[in-house]
């Protein structure tokens, strides 16, 4: 496995490096730089962190000089590629996690002697060990006695990567600098296989910051932003106004306790139709309907009940799912939906509410079981603690991380990411058009 996992690392550091070899009309940076944190606990993968994080990281960075307008109207942020290893802290049951993914410099102050600002980074990380490798030998997947033995905060190989870091360069001489940086990293599938409580691990890092063409660039004048384009949404629109419309697709996995048939993949879908007004290049703000399909919640696991008698509705315990519906799959809802905008790329968080939630009277399991069986009587708003295992439901406030690229002027990808506070519901990704 060790043997493995080294030629992936070389792997993945000869693509780096054929990039940038390949690429010699761009001014770069590169950043190397030991990393060390914690897992925070959260109830799952306490017992088996044994010892600090620790690992390191090698980046690609591309400066804004002289032909990224989208970049130098974020006070000359920089963008970069980067390969991450960490040792989670116990071999056995954590293993290892191998991260590539993108990120943006963006500085609050650039000046001579220091650089401050923050570091979003997005991308893919693979982890060695997980709940199915985990399981001792001879013990069957699923079976809940069983589960304190196993890794529960993962399901999958892969996962999406994403961190928030506040970071700190220090110049010394010659194009070399001092860099720091700490905040947070989270591993995990966005349900897509279960179990799915991730990590989050909170730490920082240490290294060295390379600029080699640093003279170049104290000759060199960045050019300023035109200001001619004062509502820039992406390249040919200059307008205060804009209209989409997306359609994206998924599949998600149902939960690894409702284990009645081992587990299954459940399609999930969405439909956003929302209006944005720009009042400046770097940002947007909108609002729209979001229509919502997830497969599972038509799906009910007691066709196997005679298999074991007097067992719940569902083993999962959160929504009290008496029968197969179609109709209850779906939610309807209106979001609000602030976008940072960086050329033709559009990310941001939408907040809403749902205006229509067949489940929602069929949540938590043991508040329905108790009003015996019977769906309970909800408004729109209601109280709900989502942070509770024994009050586990979803309620009526939804989240989505959404990331948009235009490939055309009228024309974009979309990939996001649904939760309910920090449960994730699905991952989905599609196409939009837009006016």
């Amino acid at each position: 496995m060790r043997s493995k996992m080294k030629k992936l690392v070389s792997f993945i550091f000869l693509m780096v490096g054929l990039q940038v070899f390949a690429l010699p009309h761009y001014e770069l940076a590169y950043r190397l730089s030991g990393a060390g944190g914690m897992i925070m606990p959260d109830g799952k993968v306490d017992k088996w962190v044994d010892r600090p994080v620790l690992g390191g990281q090698f980046a690609v960075e591309f400066l804004p000089t002289g032909r990224w307008h989208c970049l130098q109207q974020w006070n000359n942020a920089s963008i970069g590629v980067g390969v991450s290893y960490l040792n989670l802290g116990n071999e056995a049951k954590l293993g290892s996690a191998f991260a590539a993914y993108g990120y943006m410099n963006q500085p609050f102050y650039n000046g001579k002697h220091f650089r401050i600002g923050v570091r979003p980074s997005v991308g893919l990380a693979a982890v060695t060990k997980r709940y199915s490798n985990t399981l001792p030998e001879g013990v069957i997947p699923y079976h809940q006695d069983r589960f304190s033995e196993t890794n529960q905060s993962i399901g999958s190989i892969l996962n999406a990567y994403l961190a928030m870091e506040l970071f700190m360069d220090f110049p010394i001489k010659d194009g070399w600098e001092i860099t720091l940086a700490g905040g947070w990293h989270h591993i995990s599938n966005g349900s897509v296989m279960h179990p799915n409580a991730g990590y989050n691990i909170f730490g920082g890092e240490l290294g060295v910051r390379y600029h080699p063409m640093v003279q170049k660039d104290k000759e060199t004048q960045y050019e300023a932003p035109k200001p001619d384009v004062p509502r820039k949404l992406y390249d040919g629109v200059d307008k205060p106004w804009a209209v989409e419309i997306s359609a994206t697709g998924g599949m998600k996995q149902n939960y690894y306790a409702d284990n009645r048939n081992g587990q299954r993949f459940y399609g999930v879908a969405s439909l956003k139709v929302a209006a944005y007004w720009v009042p400046v290049s770097i940002f947007r703000l909108g609002g729209g309907f979001d229509a919502f399909y997830d497969g599972y919640y038509g799906a009910v696991n007691d066709e196997f009940a005679d298999l074991n008698p007097g067992a719940p509705i569902t083993y999962f315990g959160k929504t009290y799912l008496k029968e197969s519906k179609v109709a209850n799959c779906f939610r309807a809802g209106f979001s609000i939906q602030p976008e940072f905008i960086i050329g033709r790329l559009s990310a941001g968080i939408h907040v809403g509410f749902y205006l229509y939630d067949p489940v929602k009277n069929l949540e938590p399991y043991e508040e329905v079981k108790a009003n015996g069986g019977e769906p309970l009587n909800r408004g729109v708003f209601y109280n709900y603690d989502f942070t509770k295992a024994s009050n586990y439901q979803d309620g009526w406030c939804y989240m989505q991380f959404v990331m948009k690229y235009h490939v055309l002027d009228h024309l974009f990808v979309q990939l996001g990411l649904k939760t309910h506070g920090v449960r994730a519901e699905f991952i989905d990704a599609g196409i939009g058009v837009a006016f």
